[in-house]
């Protein structure tokens, strides 16, 4: 999906909005939701011009967005440049930084700006030690935070805040997953003499654990007369080589296909071919993708971490996976031998989780308009606030 610019008169609220790169993923797809919602002919909040830069662009045909200006890469001092020229350009109102590498430019985007400075957190754990010492450093000097869970106001903003000593606006600004598939096709159990397909997309990283997805993917191999097959989809960020070779060496390397940084359609072809969509993250913020299986009907095990602690019951319409990935795999294996409790979930799982962007959209908006001082009376509810005024 890529929505572009509308011309049309120039608007009260200016936002631009700072991100790493447009590859498909969480924050890419809300920046892109955003963009459907605000600049079509007939937008949400006529009100409000809302821009992308990001530091790097993504591959032609891997795409979540085209972001309004592009970097040449997320490490480039060149590329953090170009984005502060267009911070002093465009001289918006209200900037919003998603991802440690922006957020690090947010106070000299607002100093050049003059405008006001959101830091949007979109995880309930730090990634990494800059990811931590940027954040810890930002939250308490930033205008607003914007969350996408409470999982990370209570275990990434609140704590910067006590260790700051401060307090700041925080609203939470809900994302809305579009599903990864939309054919409203009820979800059907394998057949035994075929593959039980499982299917990952996301970011590659150590914290989404694809070595216990892999341990569960042996285990259903063994287990399903027909065996088991896994694709992994999307950019690799420091886990797939010791994903593959813990796969090698229990014989699991031909069940696993690679496929890289997709676009959204092609990632949305291979997930509706699957059975299983199967994420075992040691934590998450809303977890984009898992929501946008849920919401697509897909049969998901997941680890409850994050959003997904609060939104899904095991069972009910999902799989909610512990430490022991055998226990998880014979009681997926058990679910596929019962077509019908197999399709009765996914069911569930569409009809619990579908909803649409807009709720998103005007979260944004309004918070948006509050900092820059042109709320509307009656437009939302205000952002919900920390211990004290900053």
């Amino acid at each position: 999906m890529h929505a572009r610019s509308v011309e049309r008169a120039p608007a009260d609220v200016r936002v631009l909005h700072l991100i790493h790169d447009t590859t498909v993923g969480g924050v890419e797809a809300i920046a892109a939701h955003l963009q459907a919602a605000l600049r079509t002919p007939d937008p949400l909040a006529a009100d409000v011009r809302y821009r992308v830069a990001s530091l790097a662009g993504a591959p032609e045909g891997q795409e979540a967005l085209v972001a309004d200006v592009e970097g040449t890469g997320v490490n480039s001092p060149l590329s953090a440049l170009r984005l502060l020229r267009e911070a002093r350009r465009l001289r918006p109102q209200v900037t919003v930084t998603s991802l440690w590498r922006v957020v690090a430019l947010g106070a000299l985007a607002r100093r050049l700006s003059g405008g006001r400075w959101a830091v949007w957190v979109h995880s309930s754990r730090f990634t990494n030690r800059f990811d931590r010492a940027v954040h810890r450093w930002a939250i308490p000097r930033t205008d607003m935070v914007l969350v996408d869970s409470a999982s990370a106001y209570e275990n990434v903003v609140r704590p910067a805040l006590a260790r700051a000593g401060t307090s700041v606006p925080h609203v939470l600004v809900h994302p809305r997953a579009s599903p990864i598939f939309s054919d409203d096709v009820p979800r059907r159990a394998p057949r035994t003499d075929e593959p039980l397909r499982l299917v990952f997309w996301g970011r590659l990283a150590p914290s989404k654990r694809l070595d216990r997805i892999v341990e569960l993917l042996g285990r259903a191999d063994a287990l399903w007369p027909g065996g088991a097959r896994l694709d992994l989809i999307g950019p690799d960020d420091g886990a797939l080589e010791s994903a593959l070779a813990l796969a090698a060496s229990h014989g699991l390397r031909d069940r696993i296909t690679r496929h890289g940084a997709s676009a959204r359609e092609e990632i949305g072809a291979l997930a509706a071919a699957a059975h299983v969509f199967v994420q075992l993250s040691d934590f998450e913020g809303y977890a984009m993708s898992a929501h946008e299986a849920l919401s697509a009907g897909m049969v998901c095990a997941l680890t409850p971490v994050g959003e997904l602690a609060t939104d899904t019951a095991d069972g009910v319409d999902a799989l909610l996976v512990g430490e022991d990935t055998d226990s998880a795999a014979e009681r997926l294996i058990a679910l596929a031998q019962d077509p019908e409790a197999f399709e009765a979930m996914g069911t569930r799982a569409r009809s619990r989780h579908s909803a649409s962007s807009t709720d998103m959209a005007e979260a944004f908006v309004q918070a948006c308009r509050r900092l820059a001082g042109t709320e509307r009376p009656g437009s939302g509810a205000a952002p919900r606030r920390g211990t004290g005024a900053r």
